[in-house]
């Protein structure tokens, strides 16, 4: 196949990072499913069989007598959500493990033209979980630290995008420590600062903001936004803000009511499920630009001793036979 050419243009990455994801968009949403779909289904399960079990606790307790103890309601409650809460944390697994899983995948379609056996394309991280969950805890420790303290957040936000690499210098350079990784996205985007930040800046406010607000807009048009609240309102009537209310009423702002509160649930679960979706957009753009700043670093991604490219032999195997 002939070598796969990106443009280093902000544009040019960003339009062939659209045209991967629209060519291969069935692939990367089946890839998608389990772990997006996984984790509502999983928090739901968890929440609706505690609120379905309190809502009857009452009528329980008289059969059972047992229940009437505050460990028993304990135990009982955990057992219910315990199903939920295990595929939640799969599917959370699965979804953090997508963040390099998805850049094998691109690699893949950009030599093959085909994407195949999602297990391989997996088993490219998961055979390295180790430093892979020490990457995942050093980005979390390195956000939280620059999140959380006012002075550090400008600073955050400056090394969030020199470091907005990592995962595909962990995908594509097997030799890099964690630490490695931090440092080889850092020397990458240096001296190309301001077009990174520009990608950042324009997927960011694509896909976290105008496609959320999109499918909001769809969800009032058809008149489903109103089925998800009065579904919801039951839910949201157990929570207690009556302190709350106490301090908006003393303030004389605008009480908070349950279709308040399931108006901010349904807002909040459509936006985090369109930006999971939208995560292998995200994951083609910055492969493209790890590839486009790698090449140009003359250190290109994946490479053997005698200089050609490499990709997992599964993967190969798999991309050499015909569509199903």
């Amino acid at each position: 196949m002939a070598k796969y050419k990106v443009s280093e243009n902000v544009f040019g990455v960003l339009w062939e990072g659209l045209k991967l994801y629209v060519l291969h968009f069935k692939q990367y949403s089946k890839f998608m499913l389990f772990p997006v779909l996984g984790q509502l289904f999983g928090i739901t399960w968890a929440l609706v069989g505690s609120y379905i079990f309190s809502k009857n606790l009452d009528h329980l307790i008289k059969d059972i007598p047992m229940l009437s103890s505050y460990s028993a309601i304990l135990t009982c409650t955990l057992l219910i959500a315990a199903p939920g809460l295990i595929l939640f944390m799969k599917a959370f697994w699965d979804f953090l493990v997508a963040y390099g899983a998805l850049n094998s995948m691109t690699e893949g379609a950009m030599s093959t033209g085909k994407i195949y056996d999602f297990p391989a394309h997996r088993a490219v991280i998961t055979r390295r979980a180790g430093m892979f969950i020490l990457l995942w805890l050093l980005f979390s420790l390195f956000a939280l630290v620059s999140s959380s303290i006012f002075i550090f957040w400008l600073i955050g936000a400056i090394f969030f995008v020199y470091f907005v690499l990592i995962f595909q210098v962990f995908t594509f350079e097997e030799e890099a420590s964690a630490k490695g990784c931090f440092k080889r996205s850092l020397m990458l985007v240096k001296g190309n600062f301001v077009k990174t930040f520009a990608i950042m800046a324009i997927l960011g406010l694509t896909t976290y903001y105008l496609m959320p607000l999109l499918f909001l807009m769809i969800f009032d048009f058809v008149k489903l936004s109103p089925v998800l609240y009065s579904a919801l309102e039951g839910f949201s009537s157990l929570i207690p803000i009556e302190s709350l209310n106490n301090i908006l009423a003393v303030a004389k702002q605008p009480l908070i009511t349950p279709l308040d509160i399931s108006k901010s649930i349904v807002g909040m679960s459509v936006s985090t499920i369109v930006i999971m979706f939208t995560l292998p957009l995200r994951s083609i753009v910055w492969t493209l630009w790890y590839k486009v700043l790698s090449e140009r670093d003359g250190v290109p991604a994946k490479i053997t001793k005698s200089g050609k490219k490499k990709l997992d032999p599964e993967i190969l195997k798999r991309a050499k036979k015909k569509d199903d």
